[in-house]
């Protein structure tokens, strides 16, 4: 998520600035997983400080979890109902997607690994050619001046946005499922790299083609700009392939995180299999996601730094920094 408020044309300066932060947040989460490389946060949470306080935390995961699955599900939703079929039932489109999500949950992790290997090239791919295909429209002085009105909101738009950089907090449960753990600091830090430069080109882009003055609260900005891309009245009208990369990107937010909120359960409760728990998770995502936003400015609201902002600051950065010092006195303690 990019955020358009009050950084306006400096919003890439807050682009850089929240992937600076989520890299130092990315650095914290995976230092503390791979204390523990067999094991998930809902595990050694209990081991690290006591069964009942462990638990709390735990269930904390899975609540934060959950909301993710939520959001993503509405947010899917909601691209189709405000520009293709805003005619249909909000329940089509967040059942069809967590039909497809319980399925592949069903069928494990390595499914949904499979999968985003294939979705991830065809995001990337249709995020570059819709900034390619803007340079027509780009207007390079839209970027200045710079910082003209300081820094306050650069800083405000950047802690925004770092809470969906901070989601990285989803390697404190797929850690142990790496075969190369060795390998798994440097994937995410690069993975948190890419994902900070396609933020930071996306902003500029926007800017540079819609202007500084968005809304802060308009909808799918990427969306507009795929559908002003004309390249000699011979290119043009290609938003379907934004339509097909942010699918693409909702299964995987959906699946993940339905799976790592059914997984999460199973390891809290003892259970011996997930397999019970996907329809009633999958009930209460369907359920949530429709009747808890009545629009979807509520859900926005909802989800902005204010509420889940805070929550997620605090499941990302909050609790694995208390994690971490905690097991660093009980090492000093012990030598």
């Amino acid at each position: 998520m990019i955020s358009f408020g009050g950084a306006k044309h400096d919003v890439w300066l807050s682009a850089i600035l929240a992937t600076t932060l989520g890299l130092a947040g990315v650095y914290l989460i995976i230092t503390l997983g791979l204390r523990y490389p067999s094991q998930t946060v809902i595990q050694y949470s209990q081991q690290i400080i006591g069964r009942w306080l462990g638990g709390f935390i735990s269930l904390l995961y899975i609540t934060f979890f959950l909301l993710i699955a939520i959001y993503a599900t509405r947010d899917f939703a909601e691209l189709y109902l405000t520009y293709i079929m805003p005619e249909t039932p909000i329940y089509i489109f967040t059942g069809v997607i967590l039909l497809m999500a319980a399925y592949a949950s069903v069928n494990g992790l390595e499914v949904i690994a499979r999968i985003a290997e294939i979705f991830v090239p065809i995001i990337l791919f249709v995020t570059v050619l819709g900034i390619l295909f803007n340079i027509p429209n780009m207007n390079f002085l839209m970027l200045l001046p710079a910082l003209e009105g300081g820094w306050r909101p650069v800083i405000v738009d950047a802690i925004v946005e770092v809470p969906y950089l901070g989601l990285a907090v989803s390697w404190l449960f797929l850690l142990p499922s790496l075969n190369i753990k060795t390998e798994a600091k440097k994937t995410l830090l690069l993975s948190i790299s890419i994902v900070g430069l396609v933020m930071f080109l996306v902003s500029i882009t926007v800017v540079m083609v819609i202007g500084p003055d968005i809304p802060v609260h308009s909808n799918y900005q990427f969306y507009t700009i795929f559908r002003l891309i004309n390249i000699a009245n011979f290119i043009s009208r290609i938003e379907p392939l934004f339509l097909v990369a942010w699918t693409c990107t909702s299964f995987l937010a959906v699946t993940l995180f339905y799976y790592a909120t059914v997984i999460s359960i199973k390891q809290w409760l003892g259970l011996n299999t997930h397999r019970p728990l996907i329809l009633p998770i999958g009930v209460i995502i369907f359920s949530f996601s429709i009747l808890f936003f009545s629009s979807y400015g509520e859900l926005r609201q909802f989800f902005g730094l204010e509420r889940f902002g805070t929550i997620a600051i605090t499941m990302e950065f909050g609790i694995p920094l208390l994690l971490l010092g905690v097991v660093y006195v009980k090492e000093k303690i012990i030598k």
